[in-house]
Order: C-alpha cells, then sequence, then structure tokens
C-alpha cells in the first residue's frame, strides 16, 4: 500500500494568508493608537489608521488578483 504524503499546498496558503490578514485588520485600531501616543509622533491615530487600512486594502487587492489568475490544481485521488 502506497500511502501519498500529504503536504501543505496553495488551498492551506491561501487560508492562513487570509488568517493573517484578518488578524491585522482586527489589531489595526489599537496599533494606530498606540503610535499616536508615542512622543516623537506627531501624527493623530486617525491618520495612521487611513494609511494603514489603504495599504491593507492594496494587499487585498493584490491577493484577489493572484487568486483570481492562479490555476489551483487538486491532485487528490
Amino acid at each position: 500500500m502506497d500511502k501519498k504524503q500529504v503536504t501543505v499546498g496553495a488551498k492551506e496558503g491561501l487560508g492562513m494568508g487570509i488568517v493573517a490578514l484578518a488578524i491585522l485588520i482586527i489589531l489595526l485600531p489599537s496599533f494606530s493608537q498606540q503610535i499616536a501616543d508615542l512622543d516623537f509622533i506627531a501624527s493623530e491615530a486617525f491618520g495612521i489608521l487611513s494609511g494603514a487600512a489603504m495599504v491593507t486594502g492594496v494587499f487585498v487587492l493584490i491577493a484577489g488578483l493572484v487568486v483570481t489568475f492562479v490555476k489551483f490544481t487538486d491532485d487528490e485521488e
């Protein structure tokens, strides 16, 4: 009996990437307030949060385009 070795594939990597983005988005408000509270930062938390949300949006856009155009093969038999 030859058992096929199970490895982590593209679907699992995609799933973990989405989970990481969700954690980042959940923690953004807290991080931006902590950055704004630093003595040497002259910006408000709203500006920091807005910039971080825009950068995260670009990452999500790129990830969506990659998922759209990448061909996944399912070799499970």
